[in-house]
């Protein structure tokens, strides 16, 4: 009796905690661009539904940063607080609930611009898992030829 309790016990704990962690999987991932070729924003702080996601220091020109891969349900929006290159502090959101499917898996792309404001885009994953990796979008090493020993 002591042992089929202890099975009970111990299968339910496990089922709460894939119910809690959205059965282990991911279904998305926030990723942040500087759309500046330039100039590098620093400061980065990503909130979703009041909790915080992550935080980046600095964000370089033209460059991507990836939050950890998330489970569970979408959040209503995405809130950005930044800091531009000429030390002015910025705070916007971008609207995630009737903008994204909500089955959606993949990335969420959300780049601050040169003007300061914020666009979203969605790259689906290739699969049923969640791609971390951007296979929708071209890297800017794709379409020059360059070998190693060739300069």
């Amino acid at each position: 009796m002591r042992d089929l309790r202890s099975a009970f016990t111990g299968s339910a704990i496990l089922l709460i905690a894939l119910v809690l962690t959205g059965c282990g999987s991911a279904r998305y991932q926030v990723n942040i661009g500087n759309g500046n070729p330039r100039y590098s924003v620093q400061e980065v702080e990503v909130s979703a539904d009041d909790k915080r996601l992550n935080t980046f220091p600095v964000i370089a020109p033209s460059k991507v940063a990836a939050a950890k891969p998330r489970g569970g349900d979408l959040p209503e929006a995405l809130v950005l607080n930044w800091v531009d290159a000429e030390g002015n502090p910025h705070t916007d959101q971008v609207p995630i609930a009737g903008t994204v499917r909500e089955d959606f898996r993949g990335q969420l792309v959300v780049e601050i611009t040169e003007e300061n404001t914020l666009t979203l885009t969605q790259v689906e994953s290739a699969g049923k898992e969640l791609s971390t990796l951007p296979w929708a979008l071209p890297e800017a090493w794709e379409g020059s030829v360059i070998l190693p020993g060739m300069e």
